[in-house]
């Protein structure tokens, strides 16, 4: 008995069998409904195989993989040793400071003048001045009558005379716009947030205590480029302030900014991000 045509073409007829196999099939179910029922799942059953062998391996392949997809971000800085940092800087300005006014003091109690009030007693006319007798006083009486006023001083009467400071400095205050901005390696901001973010280190221990957080600092260029008056406004924890603090002070020399073709110092403001 031959096959029909669309039984030639159909790979769930030929896949693994022979063409005995087919013809028994065909045999079999000659006089019967082929639409549907056992005749249906005998010529589809090595598709059907096929695709659940297929689906199966993609369900166990999903299944191994998914506890790497979904492990937190947490684990994988731990193991690396390093967290991430996030670097914004930005030219703002200063904040404002909050000045403290103490509340004013209460006047003071109005007392009442008293008004003293003394007789007036006439002169004595006299005929002639009273003699006045002058005798002169000795040593110990002259020590004695001011016995209690004289105090002792001690000391070489020498004093030093000095101030201790440092004596010198630029006292010129420091920008925050200016003409010409300082520049670090030639380039700008992104230069700068560059370097930082491969110098700066997540500390460990702040890691395993998940410490996290922004810390706001400010630092001025000075008119020879240097970095100096390295400040924190605000903090996180003294782990990542120090950390903060260190990378900043290590920076290399800057361009200095320019004000009327002059060097000038100018303030910067950045805050690190410490994420994980």
């Amino acid at each position: 008995m031959k096959l029909k045509e669309s039984d030639k073409d159909d790979p769930g007829t030929t896949f693994g069998q022979d063409r005995s196999v087919a013809d028994f099939d065909d045999i079999v179910f000659e006089n019967r409904n082929k639409d549907y029922g056992s005749y249906q799942l005998r010529k589809r059953y090595h598709r059907v195989l096929f695709a659940g062998l297929l689906i199966s391996t993609l369900i166990g392949t999903t299944a191994v993989l998914l506890p790497f997809i979904l492990r937190p971000r947490s684990e994988k800085v731990i193991a690396g040793g390093r967290g991430g940092v996030m670097i914004r800087m930005d030219n703002l300005t200063p904040p404002e400071e909050q000045l403290f006014i103490p509340p004013a003091a209460p006047p003071p109690p109005q007392s009442e003048t008293v008004h003293e009030i003394v007789k007036y007693v006439p002169p004595v006319v006299v005929d002639s001045l009273l003699p006045t007798e002058i005798t002169q006083m000795t040593t110990d009486e002259i020590l004695s009558s001011v016995e209690g006023e004289i105090q002792e001083v001690t000391g070489s009467g020498f004093g030093d005379g000095l101030i201790d400071g440092p004596g010198g400095g630029d006292l010129e205050e420091p920008l925050f716009q200016v003409e010409v901005m300082p520049s670090f390696r030639g380039g700008d901001l992104s230069k700068f947030r560059e370097w930082v973010g491969k110098r700066t280190n997540y500390p460990q221990a702040a890691i395993q205590n998940k410490i996290r957080g922004t810390v706001y600092l400010t630092f001025i260029i000075e008119k020879d480029g240097s970095v100096s008056n390295v400040t924190i406004i605000k903090g996180v924890h003294p782990l990542l302030d120090n950390e903060a603090v260190k990378v900043i002070s290590e920076s290399p020399k800057w361009s200095p900014g320019l004000q009327r073709g002059q060097p000038v110092r100018v303030r910067f403001q950045i805050p690190l991000s410490f994420i994980y």
